[in-house]
């Protein structure tokens, strides 16, 4: 299906521009490391759209991942840094932290690199953002929104909670804030945790909340590691089934969850097609001056015990 789309895309933007071969070197550059899961499918994405360029079409094409191991808004803007200082023919990179991005994104857009966003875009005022072609990834306050529409087409909460492991992270921030106001305005008190990055840390502030808070019957992770944490929380204290879990992104704990009834569903942004088609539009851009006219939305999709065999046997693609 995707070779199809793909030869189409190129038949119809004309097959006579191929007599000039060229080279094309494209940077996609994340808040993620190369070791995370979700990066991964990132990263295959990404590889396999080089592959089909350069099999394909009489030019060659080289993409490259950058992120650092641990989330860090520092390291990433020296990341970008080094990408911008390589010139490349384009990178698309995440807007977790506009602010931080701002000055390098600019710089690299006044050189002629053009810049897609990828995973996260800029959520500030439209005069105020960031002047990239346009965005790739799912729109993640809808991604909240849908998650909290589908828990309350099943149940009625006491109380709601949002456990977050990166404050601050615009996409993160956004999944909750869908979900707040979506319960907020069902009349279900709803707020965040803030759990942090270290998983030991993370089970005792789980704890700590339900002893607290024990009318708590609902609870929303925004992103894979908080809610394989979460899923190991509930099944430890007897919770699964009386807890409702609603999730974000795919893994294999959180796709087992949904089998074994701990996890009511999981949104998917199908990241795999944020690298696949950040190099295939950075490289349609540069050969035949084409972009979208909107953003390319790649979510929210729900997964649940409805399709989660489907997701199974495709789980590269969600």
């Amino acid at each position: 299906m995707l070779k199809k789309l793909a030869i189409l895309v190129f038949v119809v933007l004309g097959v006579g521009a191929w007599a000039l071969s060229e080279n094309y070197t494209f940077y996609i550059v994340s808040h993620g490391g190369p070791s995370d899961p979700f990066w991964g499918k990132v990263i295959k994405g990404m590889q396999a759209a080089q592959e089909f360029i350069n099999a394909n079409t009489e030019d060659s094409v080289r993409a490259i991942y950058s992120g650092p191991p641990v989330y860090s808004v520092e390291a990433f803007v020296e990341m970008l840094n080094a990408a911008i200082a390589a010139r490349p023919d384009g990178i698309a990179a995440t807007m977790t932290n506009p602010q931080a991005t701002d000055e390098p994104m600019r710089r690299a857009i006044s050189l002629g690199i053009p810049i897609i966003a990828i995973n996260t875009p800029d959520t500030r005022l439209r005069e105020e953002r960031i002047p990239y072609l346009f965005f790739i990834g799912a729109d993640q306050y809808l991604a909240g929104v849908r998650a909290a529409e589908r828990v309350l087409s099943v149940h009625t909460p006491t109380r709601a909670v949002v456990a977050i492991h990166e404050v601050g992270h615009v996409g993160f921030e956004n999944r909750a804030q869908g979900f707040i106001d979506t319960m907020a305005a069902a009349g279900v008190p709803a707020e965040k945790l803030a759990t942090g990055l270290d998983p030991t840390q993370a089970l005792e502030l789980l704890r700590g909340y339900f002893v607290r808070h024990p009318d708590t019957d609902v609870i929303f992770t925004v992103g894979t590691l908080v809610s394989t944490w979460v899923i190991q929380f509930l099944e430890e204290q007897g919770l699964a089934g009386r807890v409702v879990h609603a999730a974000h992104d795919v893994h294999p704990v959180i796709l087992k969850a949904i089998r074994d009834g701990t996890t009511l569903l999981t949104i998917s942004q199908r990241q795999y097609f944020q690298g696949y088609l950040a190099v295939f539009y950075l490289y349609w851009y540069q050969k035949f001056g084409f972009f979208p006219a909107s953003d390319v939305l790649t979510g929210p999709s729900i997964i649940d015990q409805t399709n989660v065999d489907m997701v199974e046997q495709n789980e590269l693609y969600w």
